[in-house]
Order: structure tokens, then C-alpha cells, then sequence
């Protein structure tokens, strides 16, 4: 097969980068979702995959559609941590299957209900912190430090080391490469944070050497202890899904709440709702994951030549699959670019799809809601100010966001 670029070119060369609130890439995905469903950059070969049936079909393929990057990325640098490998985000099947086996039985379902109590706790004591305040930022006082928190517990290191792990999460998320051609690999990037990156590595090891010592009642104990088939997660794989469960897990609910307070703020009469049915909750959120997705797009690497819509796809081809336009595609949801509380059913694609689907969304979901509810129990008033945003194309949402408040 060869690639076969749509008759009609797209309004703009590419897409523009998220800027703000994303107006002008929400219009260039709506109108090119219309003209060119399966974009072709013609610079780089990249296949961009812009609606929601697409999207649902390379996220659902991975005998197709590939995770494994390694081929495309640069030799790894001596000396250095590549927290990467044998990574569950970045693996296909069978290794994939045998790897998430023996996380899932570590961090099970039971796992995570367990933490219901501590999370409402943590968020009572934060907001405890910053009472008597009628100007607060979010992040700063609730949406940051609550998950980094129950993620240190839950893992079983030390809280008191939480500012730490904001820091090598910044770290950890490298400048992306320019999304238009699926340039998503920074060479020489992880040289400039060698000192952070190794500090992080060393430090979570000496962790899982503890547990392999003297097991706790912890996550890192029950990684450590995980087997299947004979078979057990290497002291690396333990660190780096120690690694991506500090990063990901706290970036997720930190950008959703955020999200949903920017959603309702938008939406007049949306909080009111919320306070007069509080059933209504986990609802609404689902609804800001598919509105404002804390996840851009989501890379894939074809295995082998494929069609995708009428669009022929050689085999070795990066594929941009925006998790941003399926979410707002019009087959899809009608008046996809309103905010509905109410919508249902919302097949959203924020948390992937098959053998990826995120295994922490039960854990982001759950942290969401509790806080969102402890927000709307505290205070009658909230407003939101102006947001900071997240300089990256592959991120949606804020580094900042002061809010009014009035207590209840």
C-alpha cells in the first residue's frame, strides 16, 4: 500500500498548538474532522487520526497499531535511567499482557477502594489548611498535593518527600516535538536532567530493595511479591511503575479537577445542579473528561500497512491519534461542543481504549469525586480566576487556577 492523502486539503498546514482554553485547535480539528478525517502531514508522512471510530479502531488494534517506539528512539544514553522501558504504556502484546498481570495483581480494584477513607481525610486536612481564605489557587492548595499524597502512601514511601516528587514529575515530562509531524522524540533531552533522573531511579530502588528485605503492607510490597506463572516483575519494571504511578497519577487528577472547575465555570447553573443532586457528581466528571481531557493525543506506530477510513497507511508510520477530537466528534455525541453534566452515554477516550485503558482511572475518578463533593459541601461561592496553562501540546489543563471562594 502507499499512502493516499485526502483530495481536500485542510484548512491550515497543521494543527495550531493548545493555547489556552484551545479555541483555535478545537476549530481546526472541527473543520478538518469534516474535510480530511484522516490527515496526512505531508511533511512527515504522520497520520493524524481525528474521529471518534478511528480513533476506537487504533487504540482497539495493537497487532496494528504499535506502543513500542524503541525502533524510532535513540540509543539510550549510558549512565541514565530510561524509565520507559518495560514500561505497561509503551509495550505490546504478549510481553504487555504478562506485565499488566502482575501489576493488576498488586494494584487491584479491592486496592483502590481501600483508600476511600484517606482520601477524604487528606482532602479535609488541605482544606483545613486554607480556611478562612476567600482566595485560594487550586492546584497549589488542593488539586497537586492531594493525589502526589495518596500516591507516596499508597506506594508506601515517605509523604514528607512529596515536593520531591513534583519535581522529578516535571522532569520526567520532557518538551514534546512538534505534534504536526509526530516528531515526539527529544534527543539529548534526559542528558540535561541526568543528576534529577538518577536521583529518582536511586531513590525508588532503594525502596524496592527494602520490600524484597522486609516486606510492609504497601503497594511496593505487593509489586515486589506479584507472581504469575513463576514469573516476577524485575526490581526495573517495579521503579519504573513506581515512576509513572508518581507522574501520571497525580498529573491525571490534579488537570481533572482543575478541568471541572474551568467546565462549570463555563456552564452556568452546572455547580447549583451539583449541590442539589451530589449523585449527580461522577456524571458531570465524566463529562469534563470528555470535554476538557487532561490527554491531547495519544502516539501509535503501525506494524504493518493498513487502511484507516479511506486512507492508505504504510507500515512504520507514526499515527497522532487526538483523543481531543474524538471526544468532540459529532457522530459521536450530539452538540459535542457543549458541556452537558448530564450526558449520557459518554463513550469518551480520555483514559485509551483495549489492552491500554488506564489502569489508575478507577483511583483518578474516585479522588475526583470525593474532592469535588468536599468542595461543594465547604462552600456556597466558587469562581474561578485566570488560569495558567500547561505549555505543552499534549497536555490540557492548568498550572495555575486562583479561585474565589464563600464558605457555605
Amino acid at each position: 500500500m502507499t499512502s493516499t492523502p485526502p483530495d481536500t486539503a485542510p484548512a491550515s498546514a497543521g494543527p495550531p498548538p493548545v493555547v489556552g482554553d484551545g479555541a483555535d485547535l478545537f476549530a481546526w480539528l472541527r473543520e478538518t474532522r469534516r474535510t480530511d478525517p484522516v490527515w496526512i502531514d505531508p511533511a512527515s508522512g504522520a497520520c493524524h487520526v481525528l474521529t471518534h471510530a478511528d480513533a476506537l479502531r487504533v487504540l482497539s488494534e495493537p497487532a496494528v497499531f504499535s506502543s513500542d517506539f524503541s525502533a524510532l528512539a535513540p540509543p539510550p544514553e549510558p549512565g541514565l535511567p530510561n524509565f520507559a522501558e518495560a514500561s505497561l504504556s509503551v509495550t505490546d502484546p504478549p510481553f504487555h499482557g504478562r506485565l499488566r498481570k502482575l501489576v493488576s495483581q498488586a494494584f487491584t480494584p479491592r486496592t483502590v477502594a481501600g483508600l476511600e477513607p484517606r482520601i477524604a481525610e487528606v482532602t479535609r486536612e488541605l482544606l483545613d489548611a486554607a480556611a478562612g481564605r476567600e482566595q485560594l489557587d487550586l492546584v497549589d492548595h488542593l488539586a497537586g498535593p492531594l493525589p502526589v499524597v495518596v500516591i507516596a502512601e499508597l506506594l508506601g514511601i515517605p509523604t514528607s518527600d512529596r515536593e520531591m516528587f513534583r519535581r522529578w514529575a516535571e522532569y520526567l515530562l520532557p518538551p514534546s516535538g512538534d505534534v504536526t509531524a509526530g516528531q515526539f522524540v527529544e534527543g539529548g533531552y534526559a542528558k540535561t536532567r541526568a543528576a534529577e533522573l538518577n536521583e529518582m531511579a536511586d531513590y525508588l530502588l532503594s525502596h524496592v530493595r527494602d520490600r524484597r528485605a522486609r516486606s510492609r503492607d504497601d503497594l511496593l510490597s505487593r509489586l515486589v511479591a506479584a507472581e504469575v506463572d513463576g514469573e516476577r516483575l524485575t526490581d526495573k519494571q517495579t521503579v519504573n511503575f513506581a515512576a509513572f504511578m508518581l507522574l501520571a497519577g497525580h498529573l491525571t487528577t490534579t488537570l481533572l479537577l482543575s478541568n471541572a472547575l474551568l467546565c462549570f465555570e463555563e456552564t452556568p447553573g452546572s455547580l447549583s445542579l451539583l449541590r442539589e443532586d451530589p449523585s449527580a457528581v461522577p456524571t458531570a466528571l465524566e463529562e469534563v473528561l470528555r470535554h476538557r481531557p487532561p490527554v491531547v493525543f495519544l502516539y501509535r506506530l503501525t506494524r504493518e500497512d493498513t487502511r484507516i477510513g479511506a486512507v492508505d497507511v504504510p507500515a512504520g508510520r507514526i499515527v497522532v491519534t487526538w483523543i481531543v477530537s474524538a471526544n468532540r466528534d459529532e457522530r459521536q455525541f450530539p452538540d459535542a461542543d457543549r458541556f452537558d453534566p448530564r450526558r449520557t452515554p459518554n463513550a469518551h477516550l480520555t483514559f485509551s481504549h483495549g489492552i491500554h485503558f488506564c489502569l489508575g482511572a478507577p483511583l483518578a475518578r474516585m479522588e475526583s469525586s470525593i474532592v469535588l463533593r468536599a468542595l461543594l459541601d465547604r462552600y456556597r461561592d466558587i469562581a474561578c480566576g485566570e488560569p495558567e496553562y500547561h505549555q505543552r501540546p499534549d497536555i490540557f489543563g492548568v498550572t495555575r487556577l486562583p479561585v474565589t471562594v464563600r464558605a457555605a
